[in-house]
This record gives structure tokens, sequence and C-alpha cells, in this order.
């Protein structure tokens, strides 16, 4: 496939070639390819894009040729290019808007129901800046809303104690995180 604007490896000597006619296209397929993986109501949200734009069977380009570039800056000719095709853009951009609209919706009451049952202050005095376990157990059972947490807390203080001890000792050099590291993944 002959990349639009390229040099061919034809060439002869280090001139390359010149063309002696050339094809005007008016129309060509803009084809959004997704580098992410996440799937929402049948819509791609996954993490980056790469895009393409088919003039024929045989001639296609990137995105670069429209002024596209990887920080997505409004550069002139991707300004002219939303602007000759202006009309196009609204037909999918409700339904698009609603997708995302049903994704926050989601992950805030997620988000919601989680902090219902593990404050925030819980996640930064375990797994942040662990804490000596009498003292978590004491803070959790005052703080904590549900009540399965804190009853929890009540009769686990020797498993907090026990596993702050071993990481009190596993960080305690860079050597002996590393061979705690070694000797977990060896056994599991």
């Amino acid at each position: 496939m002959q990349e639009a604007g390229s040099r061919s490896s034809w060439g002869w000597g280090s001139r390359g070639y010149k063309a002696t006619s050339s094809i005007g296209f008016e129309k060509c397929v803009l084809r959004v390819i997704p580098r992410g993986h996440l799937v929402w109501e049948g819509l791609q949200l996954g993490s980056g894009f790469d895009v393409r734009l088919i003039y024929s069977k045989d001639v296609e380009t990137g995105g670069d040729v429209i002024g596209l570039n990887d920080d997505l800056d409004l550069t002139v000719p991707l300004a002219r290019f939303l602007r000759m095709n202006q009309r196009l853009i609204p037909k999918r951009l409700s339904h698009i808007e609603g997708i995302i609209q049903s994704y926050r919706k989601h992950y805030l009451e997620e988000a919601r129901a989680k902090s219902d049952v593990l404050t925030y202050r819980f996640f930064t005095n375990v797994y942040d800046m662990p804490r000596d376990p009498t003292r978590l157990a004491e803070s959790s059972i005052t703080h904590e809303k549900d009540i399965r947490v804190r009853q929890l807390m009540l009769g686990c203080e020797k498993i907090l104690q026990t596993t702050y001890d071993r990481l009190s000792a596993v960080t305690t050099t860079e050597a002996a995180t590393w061979w705690y590291i070694f000797w977990v993944s060896a056994m599991a």
C-alpha cells in the first residue's frame, strides 16, 4: 500500500522520483483506531487512538496530514478539516456524551459505595503509611462507618501486629525487600 506523500523505494539515485501526474481526492474515510481496551455500552473509551485517512484502496495516510498531532493541539490544518466537516460532527455527539455520562455516573456510584464501607483514612493508614496496629484498630473502630469493618478490626489485632512486624522487617533495607519478594514469588 502506498503511503500518501511518501517516496517510493524504486527511486533512482539520491534524487528519488518526480510525479508526472497527480490525483486529487475530495473524500476519504476517517478511521479512528483505538489503542485502549475499555468498552462501555459499545463505545471504546480506552486510552489513546490512531487516525488513518483512507482515500482509496491503495492510498491512505495518518492524521498528521490534517494537522492532528500527538498532543491533540488545535492546529490550523486541523481547524480547517473540522470546519469542512462541521455538519458531520453532531450526528453522534449526543449519543457519545450520553455514554460518557453513564460511565461517570456508574463509577461515581461505585466510589460512593466503596467509601461507605471503608474511608479514605483507612486506606492511607494501611497502604500509604502503615500505622501501629493498635492505633489502627482504635482509629478504625472510631472512624469507620461500616459496622462489619469495626467488628473485624476488634478481632484482628494479633494478625495486624504480625503483618506490621513483617512489613517493618521487610522494609529495613532494599536488599531485605528484594529478598522477601524473591521468596514470596518462589512460593507462589
